[in-house]
């Protein structure tokens, strides 16, 4: 997001405005120690929404009575502020044009201040709207209070933008809040967001994915169901049916036992004019071929029965067996000692040692054999589960037997009623009256308005993945990845890495946050593991300008600012410039100098590695500007000076009168 700073300030207790005024592209702001370099991103921070006031004490806090920030984004200029006494709230006031004059103490209205949460809330609505981030709808409802994930917030955007001075070349950390785990996840889980790659209707369409997924799941569900009720169904309806049938003498079914099930009421008024007396076949042998067919069933079912039983008395035999088994080899213990005496000759008082040899092995033997006897994997629970199996299965058969006794014993009444003089028909209608009977109690669901539904937003379900496909987040972290990872080969061998890194080839991954050196022998080092604070440093360096660089081809796809705060990158090659209190840089340089050993680094070799560092950082902003018609604004906080650049972009150009070795931020400095 094309975003620009344009100025930094603090209003006094007095009332006194104390401005620092940036530019686009490249800004230094250097001087000696204790001036307020390095709260400048503090202070930016804090009004950014920080909940927290991390601003040195000293001069500063003590004067200060309003922070402020003047920036432009996309164009619209803004004013955000924060007042120290009321920490919990943030002051936000957008204006037409940014004028430095119109601000003063009383600019900074109290009507203007507004809760921090709320402040923040509508400061995001200038880089991204978005208000609800939650895939799964179950997973919110699992939540303790029924409550949303977190939302994106600007304060995410600090880890990209804020490169505080024990930050920029530290080997164990490279984004700023990520040593809290929580706030580290959220950012990492909020960067497909902030680059575009999806939006609040990604976010929707998921939710509607689950919802819609979980109905066809209860409607298949209860598809299922309703088979299995089908059956169930079948089992009652069948018999009689069958018998009913068979007294008519039929050899075919008139009405199916499916379409009896699937219109239970319709089906009845079918039978009214299937089962009449004038349709008996009375030469029909159809009820004795059902008779003999259940007969033959039975004796099937009672073998299998049989079969079943004697498989349950072999399991619990090997049951019992396997247990005495395990009793036995616990009590059994091997011999310790073996006493064999040697035998003598008695002719020739010759000792023969061989008995005792083969005892000795004897007993190796017996202990081996006690050993494996000891370890050996008992059987018992395969067998027990085998137990289980089969007395289900007997359940079954049992069940299946019972019914098919009961069907082969209507029959035999029938037969029996039918000889005591009671007409074939009366049978029949008895028969009838009980189908009917079942039939009244049928509540079968409508398969077909079922199968209606699955298909109609199964249908929906279709259209929601396609629009989810377009988004493909994964792909899409890839992609940026390999970007960035092009980039940072590009930029980072302008730098000075040791030799061993040469060619440096850093390697960054968006979906885990790991940054690595890949050697050519595929070796991943990671930056924990990397020497000396240089490297650190231009990992660093290198990383975030690749980073930017990519945000700035993104456009207005990417949310995150385009802004960049490096505060005191050189204290790798000046620690001791951490106390510089000289009225000049060349005159801590010389300092510095005389310092030096003969076996430290020449400050001459030092100082072209800095001139080197600003030089790049000056072609790639002049570089993006070019190429895609804004750059990042990178911010510098340092003690170098007087600097002579590559490019020939003079120095004084990049300070743009933010020198202080006479004042400070607020100034003039105070003994």
């Amino acid at each position: 997001m094309n975003t620009l700073i344009h100025e930094i300030g603090v209003i006094d207790k007095q009332g006194k405005k104390h401005p620092v005024n940036f530019k686009v592209g490249l800004n230094v702001v250097t001087g000696k120690s204790s001036t307020g370099k390095s709260a400048l991103i503090e202070i930016f921070d804090y009004c950014f929404g920080s909940g927290e006031n991390t601003i040195p004490k000293g001069i500063i806090t003590t004067k200060a009575a309003i922070y402020y920030v003047a920036l432009a984004v996309n164009g619209q200029d803004m004013i955000i502020a924060r007042d120290p006494v009321i920490a919990s709230k943030g002051f936000f006031r957008r204006v037409e044009a940014f004028d430095s004059k119109d601000i003063d103490q009383d600019y900074f209205n109290t009507s203007y201040f507004r809760p921090l949460s709320e402040f923040k809330k509508h400061l995001r609505t200038f880089f991204l709207d978005i208000d609800d981030v939650d895939e799964s709808l179950v997973a919110r409802f699992n939540r303790k209070f029924n409550q949303k994930s977190p939302t994106p917030s600007v304060r995410s955007f600090s880890s990209f933008i804020l490169q505080h001075q024990n930050l920029i070349a530290n080997k164990h950390a490279l984004f700023y809040r990520f040593d809290e785990k929580e706030k580290r996840d959220q950012a990492i889980e909020h960067t497909k967001i902030f680059l575009g790659l999806v939006d609040q209707k990604f976010f929707h369409l998921s939710q509607e994915k689950e919802r819609i997924a979980s109905e066809v799941r209860r409607l298949e569900r209860q598809k299922e169901t309703n088979k299995r009720t089908s059956e169930n169904y079948k089992q009652k309806v069948s018999p009689v049916l069958r018998q009913m049938y068979a007294l008519m003498g039929f050899k075919y079914e008139p009405l199916s036992l499916d379409k009896i099930l699937h219109h239970p009421q319709d089906a009845k008024e079918r039978l009214d004019g299937i089962i009449v007396p004038e349709k008996i076949n009375y030469n029909s042998d159809a009820s004795a071929q059902l008779y003999n067919q259940l007969t033959l069933t039975r004796n099937q079912k009672n073998a299998e029965l049989r079969k079943l039983q004697r498989q349950v008395s072999s399991i619990n035999k090997h049951i019992q067996e396997e247990e005495l088994f395990v009793d036995n080899v616990k009590q059994f213990s091997s011999p310790k000692h073996a006493h064999i005496s040697t035998s003598v000759c008695p002719f020739c008082h010759t000792k023969k040692d061989s008995l005792r040899q083969s005892a000795e092995r004897l007993q190796q033997a017996i202990t081996k054999i006690s050993g494996n006897l000891a370890q050996a994997r008992p059987m018992k629970a395969k067998f027990e589960s085998s137990l289980v199996d089969v007395q289900r299965h007997i359940d079954v058969v049992s069940k299946d037997l019972t019914e098919l006794n009961q069907q082969i014993i209507n029959i035999e009444k029938t037969n029996k009623q039918i000889a005591e003089q009671k007409t074939l028909y009366e049978s029949i209608i008895i028969q009838k009256a009980k189908l009917f009977a079942i039939i009244d109690t049928l509540n079968m669901a409508d398969d077909v308005e079922l199968e209606k539904e699955i298909k109609k937003i199964g249908g929906q379900l279709k259209k929601i993945n396609e629009a989810l496909k377009k988004y493909d987040v994964q792909k899409g972290l890839e992609r940026a990845s390999a970007k960035v990872n092009e980039y940072m080969i590009e930029i980072g061998r302008h730098f000075a890495f040791e030799a061993s890194y040469k060619p440096i080839n850093l390697h960054f991954s968006f979906e885990t946050f790991d940054l690595y050196h890949l050697t050519t022998e595929n070796e991943k080092i990671y930056l924990r593991s990397m020497g000396s604070g240089a490297n650190w440093l231009y990992c660093h360096i290198t990383l975030f300008l690749a980073l930017h660089k990519y945000f700035v081809e993104l456009g207005d796809k990417c949310s995150i600012p385009s802004i960049l705060f490096l505060d005191q990158p050189t204290q790798v090659y000046f620690p001791d410039f951490s106390r510089d209190n000289s009225n000049s840089f060349e005159e801590q340089k010389s300092k510095e100098e005389n310092q030096r050993t003969n076996k430290d680094r020449p400050i001459d070799e030092d100082i072209k590695a800095v001139e080197n560092l600003f030089s790049q950082l000056s072609i790639y902003c002049n570089e993006l500007k070019r190429n895609y018609g804004f750059s990042p604004q990178i911010i510098v906080t340092d003690h170098a000076d007087n600097l002579a650049l590559s490019n020939d972009e003079p120095f004084d150009s990049l300070v743009n009168n933010n020198r202080w070795r006479t004042r400070g931020l607020i100034h003039p400095v105070e003994e």
